[in-house]
């Protein structure tokens, strides 16, 4: 979605449900509006769970807590005319903190919990 500048959103439903779809379609919005698009890749240091939900009556387990370190410092967002538009002493690594939730088989990012700066 962002390497399009917000245009292709069809993958979001594949990897993102709930509040973190809503935000995600909104960020493609702001994207689309402000010609911005996206230049390399974050980067997946490590994840960790930090909770796991409790089993349903099948004995599955739908919800769980992530801890992971992502590093951006190999991506960016950029304007139409190709400069960058991160704003001064944004992290380049983060510790982010999301609920996933299986859907309909599909783990899914659904509501994020926090976002420290850190050293991966």
């Amino acid at each position: 979605m962002y390497l399009s500048g917000g245009v292709n959103v069809t993958a979001l439903n594949k990897y993102t449900s709930g509040v973190m779809l809503k935000a995600e379609i909104i960020e493609a919005e702001n994207f689309r509006a402000y010609k911005w698009h996206s230049a390399g890749h974050l980067r997946v240091v490590w994840t960790k769970p930090l909770s796991i939900g409790k089993p349903d009556a099948t004995g599955e387990i739908n919800d769980l807590i992530l801890s992971a370190c992502v590093d951006s410092s190999e991506a960016g967002a950029l304007d139409s005319k190709g400069k960058s538009v991160r704003r001064p002493g944004t992290p380049d690594q983060t510790v982010d903190q999301m609920q996933m939730r299986r859907v309909q088989g599909a783990w899914k990012a659904d509501h994020a919990q926090s976002r420290k700066a850190a050293k991966c």
